[in-house]
């Protein structure tokens, strides 16, 4: 793990300091655990978006999760490599592909986002559940989500 337990006293007023010492902690475990079903972070993200909007573009899913184009290109061949992903004419645009899960993508994507729980339980273990909801909401209200 990522320095100590709890970060140093006097930084602990500094809210930006510690929503990234616990990112940062959060994202090594996330890192980590995610690899006991051959996920990346980024790959996790990218299968949810394509789970939420089957069908949906390269590009868009570039923009979505924030990926250049030349990565989304080698993540989604990857994906489709490895049989998590599928690129099918897109009956729309023919110069376009839509981009679907496959069966895997749809097991794997569900191990991984029971991982995803089970980091998000442990890295707010210290907070009741109606904490956590009150802590996401600040989030996205933060992130312009709401």
């Amino acid at each position: 793990m990522i320095g100590g337990e709890k970060p140093p006293e006097e930084l602990g007023r500094y809210t930006g300091f510690l929503l990234n010492w616990i990112g940062s902690r959060s994202r090594a475990r996330f890192l980590e655990a995610l690899a006991d079903v051959g996920l990346h972070p980024r790959e996790f993200a990218v299968l949810n978006i394509i789970a939420s909007r089957p069908g949906i573009t390269q590009h868009a899913i570039g923009s979505k999760a924030d990926v250049d184009p030349s990565t989304m290109v080698a993540l989604l061949d990857g994906l489709e490599h490895r049989g998590l992903a599928e690129r099918r004419p897109n009956p729309e645009d023919r110069r376009k592909r839509a981009v679907h899960l496959t069966p895997d993508g749809e097991k794997t994507l569900a191990r991984g986002r029971e991982i995803a729980a089970v980091v998000g339980r442990t890295t707010f273990e210290r907070l009741d559940a109606g904490e956590r909801k009150q802590l996401n909401a600040l989030l996205r209200k933060t992130a312009g989500l709401d």
